[in-house]
């Protein structure tokens, strides 16, 4: 795995919404919503980002076998490299996965080692990558929990949902 990934189907669940789905229920690019001109969302990392949040606050992770998942494909590819926002998600994740180990200096090391890979565009190894996608996958999870397994019936719901979660 060495990019970023949405669910596209649940194993043996025909009713699960997919994340492509669920995007463009939020996304400013979808014109068929009124509100989404409104949307901050043009880019589906974005996304992306917000449901790792939501797993890594919950401390939650999800099988990454359990789900048929492509590649997100979208304007991001040509700009990751100097992406702040990739450098705020590294921290944030890389803060979650050496929580405890603070003064443990060697363990912290092994922990970095495992996850980080500076020649990758993510800047993660395969082993960070798949973590991370076990949080923000988790984090879909309980965003559609929260909603029913249903899309959000405006903006202002999924910034409710997703508040809720975080707080």
């Amino acid at each position: 795995m060495d990019r970023f990934e949405f669910i596209i189907e649940e194993n043996n669940n025909s009713e699960f919404l997919s994340m492509d789905k669920f995007w463009e229920s939020i996304s400013k690019n979808n014109s068929t919503y009124s509100q989404n001109k409104f949307s901050p969302f043009s880019d589906k990392l974005d996304f992306f980002y917000i449901c790792l949040f939501v797993g890594l606050k919950n401390e939650k992770k999800e099988d990454l076998s359990k789900y048929k998942r492509s590649q997100i494909i979208d304007k991001w590819t040509r700009s990751l490299r100097d992406s702040k926002a990739v450098d705020y998600i590294l921290g944030l994740y890389l803060t979650k996965i050496t929580k405890g180990f603070e003064n443990d200096k060697s363990k912290i090391n092994i922990i970095l080692n495992k996850v980080l890979d500076h020649n990758s565009d993510t800047k993660l190894s395969k082993d960070g990558m798949i973590e991370l996608h076990q949080y923000a996958f988790a984090g879909y999870i309980l965003i559609l929990k929260d909603l029913d397994n249903k899309m959000p019936s405006t903006l202002v719901k999924f910034f409710n949902v997703v508040y809720n979660l975080i707080k």
